[in-house]
């Protein structure tokens, strides 16, 4: 201790103020070690401990560790009271931690009698607790000590500091423990000009489930500002009395402008290779087509093919080659499971986000940097129930293939259907068709044609005359949305247009994309209405013209996954915002697209009728979402 007087008086001290009495150990201190070391070697033996412990506290948080030591083993020599043994035990773990001796810093503060400390001592102790667990990356353990620590705090900047901290550990938590504190935010189109009904809950029963749902809609909303902002509202209103209110978190409180994606190293995973290659090839020339198109001589493109290697080599790769940007990968499958692969960094992957969903971590990276960008037949099935809603039809009725792909489309359509009907059980009465031998059989069942052919045999039977008879088709139905390949709609038409009854109103008939191909037919297909992507109903576009004079054998099946990849490319530069404002649209080649709250890339289709074999676009009324 001599030695260390020494050293510090021989620089220059400068204290604040004299004083006469220490301060409270562990309190904030406004002098230096110099001071209160000159002011033990002024006082007499039994006075002068009180300073030499403010002394050793000064010096740890002047980061002088050798000089603490000295002051710690005096101290260790001379006789204690119990609460200056527990004191200097703390000093002692203090100082370890300085020296970043974490196992002994946790054994030292295992021995301190907490009953002991003062009120600073104990908010001292926590925060040292708080500082070793997060040092060992024990995020839970780390929370579970500000949640002690944050109520004692007195100081205004002291309570934001550790509500900061707070937030931080919270939200690297896996999301499945925190999504069970969750507060469920209505959907946007519920949240016009509606103050949601909330149960105010009890701050004193609540402290840490209020943290724990503020982490949660933190960790999932933090690229979604708006989201975000619309989320904490709801917090607010449903813990009205939390303390972390009055200091909320600055990451909550100031929230940044997000820059778009600016990746220099593009990675495309596409099945290059295989069963696949056709479509993995035709996407690959949309996406060289548009990054020729931007010509941007930083931006470098690395495709790899997903047949070829697994999806752990290709990760390793793309770390090695610093890739920032991955479109892919195409199959299911390969999705499911590169996205945990790459939880580092943002993926456009070009299919659905695997169901059922990953693990809790994979649903936590991905709701930041992992987008979704499927060509959905469900999504299109769900903007047709929407289409036919909005042209005020009432009793619609559905075809569709009996098969896996079939009762998906019809799941969906029905789904949407109920949902803007606002009856969850108004569902659409809905056929499967298969044998195309059976499609007279088929079709006379749907339109109930089969009935009036029995109807009119038991007449005659009745009767004993011969009859002149019409057969009558259903007059409840008021339109037909048709799921189908081009070649069944092709048998089907015929069939619906013979059993529609000539003295009913004609039943408008509506497609899926999958109807539309290029071939001499449409004339049979007078008046169907159906969906698809602008890119193809416009044969005028300069770039479908483009593309067909250097790929003139492609099909329409081809030329949509050409415009899934030239969209792709494109939507890079444009993810942030349309993340940011949900009324955001951009037009591509697809359609119209935007992004869900489940950063899902929804493609707004365009619509059309076949009316004397020609292409006529339809403008979709507004009031159709």
């Amino acid at each position: 201790m001599v030695l260390t007087l020494a050293i510090l008086s021989a620089c220059s001290v400068s204290p604040l103020a004299p004083e006469d009495t220490p301060p409270a150990l562990f309190s904030k201190l406004n002098n230096n070690s110099a001071f209160f070391l000159k002011k033990a070697e002024e006082s007499s033996k039994q006075k002068s401990l009180p300073w030499q412990f403010v002394a050793a506290q000064a010096l740890i948080a002047e980061q002088k560790p050798l000089l603490a030591d000295s002051i710690i083993e005096y101290l260790h020599s001379q006789p204690l009271t119990p609460v200056q043994q527990s004191a200097l035990t703390l000093l002692t773990a203090s100082n370890l931690y300085l020296r970043n001796d974490l196992h002994e810093t946790q054994s030292t503060l295992a021995r301190v009698d907490k009953q002991k400390l003062s009120q600073f001592g104990l908010i001292y102790f926590l925060k040292l607790r708080t500082q070793l667990h997060i040092a060992k990356e024990e995020h839970q353990q780390a929370a579970e000590q500000l949640f002690l620590l944050t109520p004692l705090l007195k100081e205004a900047q002291e309570k934001q500091q550790y509500n900061d901290l707070l937030l931080t550990e919270l939200s690297l938590l896996p999301s499945d423990f925190l999504q069970q504190f969750q507060v469920t935010v209505q959907p946007a189109e519920q949240q016009l000009d509606i103050v949601p009904s909330i149960t105010p809950v009890d701050t004193q029963q609540s402290f840490t489930e209020g943290w724990y749902a503020l982490a949660y809609l933190y960790q999932r909303y933090q690229l979604r500002p708006n989201q975000l902002l619309r989320s904490l509202e709801q917090w607010k209103a449903h813990y009205p009395n939390h303390p972390a209110i009055d200091f909320i978190p600055t990451q909550l409180s100031e929230l940044p402008e997000l820059s778009p994606y600016q990746p220099e190293n593009i990675a495309v995973l596409l099945p290059l290779s295989g069963r696949y290659k056709q479509q993995g090839q035709a996407i690959q020339y949309g996406v060289l087509d548009a990054y020729y198109q931007q010509g941007s001589a930083k931006v470098k493109l690395h495709f790899y093919d997903t047949q070829a290697q697994s999806m752990e080599q290709i990760a390793e790769q793309l770390q090695a080659q610093h890739i920032d940007f991955v479109i892919g990968p195409l199959l299911k499958d390969k999705v499911a499971a590169f996205l945990p692969l790459a939880a580092d960094r943002p993926v456009l992957a070009l299919n659905s986000f695997p169901k059922p969903q990953l693990s809790a971590e994979t649903e936590n990276s991905r709701a930041a940097w992992h987008y979704a960008f499927p060509l959905s037949p469900e999504e299109e099935a769900k903007q047709a129930a929407r289409f036919i809603f909005s042209k005020q039809h009432k009793k619609p009725l559905l075809l569709a293939a009996d098969s896996n792909y079939g009762k998906r489309v019809a799941d969906a359509f029905n789904q949407q259907w109920a949902a803007l009907n606002g009856d969850n059980q108004a569902q659409v009465e809905t056929h499967f068709f298969s044998n195309k031998k059976q499609f007279p059989a088929f079709i006379a069942r749907a339109l109930h044609t089969d009935k009036s052919k029995r109807r009119i045999s038991q007449m005659k039977v009745i009767t004993n005359l011969p009859l002149e008879t019409q057969q009558r088709s259903r007059r409840d139905v008021d339109a037909i949305y048709i799921v189908s390949k081009r070649d069944d709609l092709l048998m089907l038409k015929p069939f619906i247009d013979v059993a529609i009854s000539p003295f009913a109103t004609a039943i408008p008939l509506y497609a899926s994309s999958r109807s539309h191909q290029r071939n001499n037919h449409n004339q049979e297909l007078s008046q169907l209405i159906f969906s698809d992507s602008p890119f193809l109903l416009n044969a005028e576009n300069n770039a479908r013209q483009k593309i067909e004079q250097a790929w003139s054998k492609a099909s329409f099946s081809a030329l949509r996954l050409f415009a899934l990849g030239f969209d792709s490319y494109q939507l890079i530069g444009q993810l942030i915002q349309l993340q940011n404002n949900e009324q955001q649209r951009y037009q591509g080649l697809v359609g119209q697209l935007s992004l869900d709250g489940d950063n899902n890339v929804l493609a707004e289709l365009s619509w059309a009728r076949y009316q004397r074999g020609k292409l006529i676009e339809i403008t979709a009324p507004a009031s159709a979402e």
